[in-house]
């Protein structure tokens, strides 16, 4: 790839409107799904074993404000760069634990859209939807200009 397409690539506004759309779009409907039911998400983050019961509960409760929080500010062009370092770096640990419970064995499904998750997720396709987003993430960290227009009609 040129230069010159890199930086057009970089430089569309569409494809940045899309990539905040998704990424967002899913942050929010995640964190939605989880911020009603505390309890249950807490159970699902206590069976990951990644964290002591006390911390998993605390983790549970505040994990799914911030990503609602995280993709709304995305959705909504603010602070983008940051917004989308932010939910990168959530990807990452995410994909990292849902790797760790996989290979530890661990019962139960990753919690990642439902406290009801019947735990027949595919961890490939965990992995490569995470890896998907992260994508996502990383083109807008790495985009110009991907807030909202500031062009006065």
């Amino acid at each position: 790839m040129t230069r010159q397409a890199l930086a057009g690539l970089l430089g569309d506004r569409r494809l940045q409107f899309l990539a905040r759309l998704i990424l967002g779009g899913v942050f929010i409907y995640a964190g939605l799904t989880k911020i009603g039911s505390p309890a249950e998400f807490a159970r699902i983050v206590a069976n990951y074993g990644l964290l002591p019961e006390s911390l998993a509960v605390y983790f549970a409760f505040v994990l799914p404000w911030i990503e609602t929080a995280l993709g709304f500010l995305l959705v909504i062009g603010l602070g983008v760069r940051k917004t989308a370092l932010a939910l990168s770096l959530l990807l990452v640990v995410f994909a990292g634990a849902v790797l760790i419970k996989f290979l530890s064995g661990a019962a139960g499904g990753c919690g990642c859209f439902s406290v009801k998750s019947s735990g027949s997720e595919s961890l490939f396709l965990i992995i490569g939807r995470d890896l998907g987003l992260l994508a996502c993430g990383v083109y807008l960290f790495f985009s110009r200009s991907s807030g909202p227009s500031r062009r006065t009609v």
